[in-house]
């Protein structure tokens, strides 16, 4: 009887520790990257900087680059930069997505699809 008891205990202690090893915590995910034309954008919502979410854009062309960023609350914003090392920005909430243009002289500025 005493073995038996011993058995069952064992078991569901096996069975709680594998279990439990199943219930681990799932990374974060990784920054979204977006490409267009001679220009990138980027968002991360966790950086590890402290902030809520950060942002950049940088361009290789010859005018300037913008990325639009919304978040879920529908609020938003947008930074520009001209051809450099780009810019980038910690921001206070996390990014839903975001919209990479592309400034074309004489023609205003042409946009990548919208990316979460």
């Amino acid at each position: 009887m005493k073995l038996r008891s011993l058995t069952r205990t064992v078991a569901v202690t096996m069975a709680v520790t594998v279990a439990g090893t199943t219930l681990t915590a799932q990374p974060a995910a990784a920054a979204t990257t977006v490409y267009y034309k001679s220009s990138q954008a980027q968002f991360d919502n966790n950086p590890g900087s402290g902030a809520e979410s950060w942002v950049w854009v940088w361009t290789g062309g010859s005018s300037s680059a913008k990325v639009n960023w919304e978040y879920y609350d529908g609020g938003g914003g947008t930074l520009t930069t001209g051809p450099g090392p780009g810019l980038s920005a910690n921001l206070s909430k996390d990014i839903r997505r975001i919209e990479l243009c592309e400034l074309k002289p004489g023609w205003g500025y042409s946009c990548a699809d919208w990316k979460p």
